[in-house]
């Protein structure tokens, strides 16, 4: 049994119960109305596949069923069916929604055919609008696809123009795609990359694809732009593309453009750009190791000779004045090869609570001495609260800043050093609290945005090359972040600059005077000392220096040699100074055998360039004590007191 109905309104019973007869015979379910107002409510209580619809009937006619009946269901296939027919009312019938037309006295397979046409089109109707709408989903789905691809997702006609864009171009770039449409591929191209463009564009001369990927740089759209950082103004794209050819003729095709998908790498690249800077730092970090490890050991010996030579003049007189002198340029010579070293690895940190307005006054001092064309002024905070820092490294922040607000003033100028105690939440400090705030302004030409943006980048420079390398900046940065600090910077073209930087603090005085006077202490010592190094520079004067304290001292130029004074009858060790890099066997396969030999000697390893890592292991592994290079008599002096528990002071 058919499931296709259909309803028959004639106002004459016969004729409707004859066409139901025939219907039904051919398995239609056929329904019978006689009248329009009675068609009327049939459809609204139900729904019909086709309807046989009399024209003249007695009160609603036809014509006016037909119309309420489409207002119900506009995909019903109507057939007017009438006696007197002409050309107008077929046109009109047509025109007011008919599918067909029958003229009676009709014959039976005339009816019938022309219902099986209505059927069959309304299928046909049914089959269009499913294809359609999957047709529709499907271009939903892809045009979603597409618009949400993280690729920029474009073609190109043959003039290089652009024929479509999806919607990651004003994700990604800031550019609607009304701005794009019409306009040319290289408008949105980075200058240095135009010359690309021609290989792309002229692509109708290649059959395969850019499988490769060609690499360019988009621009963004000004609102996506900032001034503080340039790279910001554009974006890395790989970019893979097809030529389009489609067919002109049935053996021909035409080229019609490109399709061409764009990767947005930028991450990448600067991911890359940060590979390759750490591999620089690392190429830089080695030469500097060899480099710093012989100059250290220099310095060993001017500051090692200084501080001897010192020890025998009043500390009033001008001789040990000058002194000093040289020990502070020594100071600054052993921070200088630390600073390279601190790019490629963590630097060890002798960490002390301080008061930081001492490192200050100490820095300005020195500084002021060499350049007589600055004035510096000091608002130093008296009960200033005391931090936990490295003061080596802290003066080699100080030094980058004075040296960079004097580079900043070449007609000279003012630098004045604020200090401060504050307390803090904000500043991106992690955790909010008290901080020692230290400021260093100047009076020079000032900083644009765009370049106050970048001076704490490696190798990032506004100066000539005989003028600085651009480390300085990226060190002081460097080192106060390994500290838990922050940098801030302010400035203005013309009006100066002020550097900040905070360090974590103590609610709690920590005097200077005190720490001036213990670092002027020697302490007298006894026992014996087993100095292992490579240098017989160094083996020389630490013997000097180790015998004026008081001390008998065995030497050996290496590990082996170390071992074998250890075994020697008759030699009792109190202290081995152990060099942490020599040939053959370094200071750590050294001290391993040392322990085996003899367990309870006392260790003081001694180095100018060694790893913080390999620094704190030799340490958990029991050594006593870390001394760095180069060093005076009054620091090996401490070192040794800590010790050797029976110190006398001279």
């Amino acid at each position: 049994m058919s499931s296709q109905t259909i309803l028959v309104v004639d106002d004459e019973r016969r004729i409707v119960e004859n066409i139901l007869l025939c219907l039904k015979r051919e398995g239609y379910q056929a329904t019978a109305a006689y009248g329009g107002n009675e068609a009327i409510q049939a459809f609204e209580n139900a729904t019909y596949d086709v309807v046989l619809l009399d024209v003249n009937m007695p009160g609603k006619n036809g014509y006016e069923v037909m119309e309420h009946i489409l207002r119900v269901d506009p995909d019903v296939l109507i057939i007017m069916i009438t006696g007197y027919a002409s050309v107008e009312s077929a046109i009109r019938s047509l025109k007011t929604g008919a599918w067909d037309y029958l003229k009676k006295p009709f014959e039976y397979t005339d009816l019938l055919k022309t219902v099986q046409n209505a059927l069959a089109q309304k299928k046909l109707i049914a089959d269009k609008r499913a294809v359609s709408a999957r047709l529709e989903a499907s271009e939903r789905r892809y045009e979603y696809m597409v618009n949400n691809s993280p690729d920029l997702i474009f073609t190109l006609d043959e003039q290089g123009c652009f024929s479509f864009v999806n919607q990651q171009f004003e994700t990604v770039l800031g550019f609607k795609k009304e701005e794009l449409i019409g306009t040319a591929f290289a408008r949105i191209i980075h200058k240095e990359d135009l010359s690309k463009i021609s290989g792309l564009v002229g692509f109708d001369k290649f059959e395969s694809r850019i499988n490769d990927g060609m690499h360019f740089r988009f621009k963004k759209a000004e609102s996506m732009t900032t001034s503080l950082n340039p790279y910001d103004s554009f974006a890395f794209m790989e970019l893979k593309a097809t030529p389009i050819h489609l067919p002109a003729s049935d053996d021909r095709a035409e080229f019609k453009g490109v399709y061409a998908v764009a990767r947005d790498v930028t991450e990448r690249v600067n991911l890359e750009d940060q590979l390759r800077q750490a591999q620089k730092m690392e190429a830089i970090g080695t030469l500097a190791g060899g480099i710093a490890h012989d100059f250290n050991n220099i310095l060993m010996g001017i500051q090692g000779y200084a501080s001897l030579v010192r020890s025998g003049f009043d500390r009033e007189s001008e001789e040990y004045k000058r002194l000093i002198c040289i020990d502070e340029y020594v100071f600054s010579g052993a921070e200088m090869a630390k600073q390279l070293l601190g790019f490629a690895q963590k630097s060890y940190q002798e960490t002390s609570l301080i008061n930081l307005n001492h490192l200050l006054k100490m820095s300005a001092k020195m500084f002021g001495r060499t350049k007589k064309d600055i004035l510096i002024e000091q608002y130093l905070e008296k009960h200033l609260w005391g931090t936990e820092v490295d003061e080596g490294q802290i003066k080699q922040v100080l030094l980058n800043l004075f040296v960079n607000a004097w580079q900043a003033m070449p007609d000279g100028g003012k630098i004045t050093i604020r200090s401060e105690n504050v307390v803090l939440d904000d500043y991106g400090l992690d955790p909010p609290g008290t901080y020692a705030k230290i400021t260093v302004s100047d009076t020079g030409i000032g900083m644009s945005d765009e370049v106050m943006s970048r001076i704490f980048d490696p190798f990032f420079t506004t100066k000539t090359r005989e003028q600085g390398t651009g480390l300085g900046l990226a060190t002081a940065y460097g080192i106060i972040k390994g500290h838990n600090g922050i940098f801030k910077v302010k400035s203005t073209p013309g009006q100066g600059s002020s550097f900040m930087f905070f360090l974590p603090a103590r609610q709690t005085r920590v005097g200077t005077a005190t720490m001036v006077e213990e670092k002027q202490r020697i302490f007298n010592g006894k026992g014996t000392v087993l100095l292992v190094d490579d240098e017989k520079g160094v083996v020389e004067v630490c013997s000097e220096m180790l015998e004026t304290l008081g001390y008998q001292v065995i030497t050996a130029l290496n590990g082996t040699e170390a071992l074998s004074a250890l075994e020697e009858k008759g030699v009792t060790v109190d202290i081995v100074l152990l060099d942490m890099v020599m040939p053959k066997m370094n200071g750590k396969d050294t001290f391993d055998q040392i322990r085996k030999k003899a367990p309870g000697v006392k260790v003081l390893i001694s180095s100018g360039y060694s790893h913080e890592s390999e620094i704190k292991k030799m340490m958990e592994k029991g050594c006593d004590q870390f001394i760095f290079k180069p060093f005076d008599v009054a620091t090996l002096s401490e070192k040794l007191k800590s010790m050797i528990k029976t110190p006398e002071k001279v």
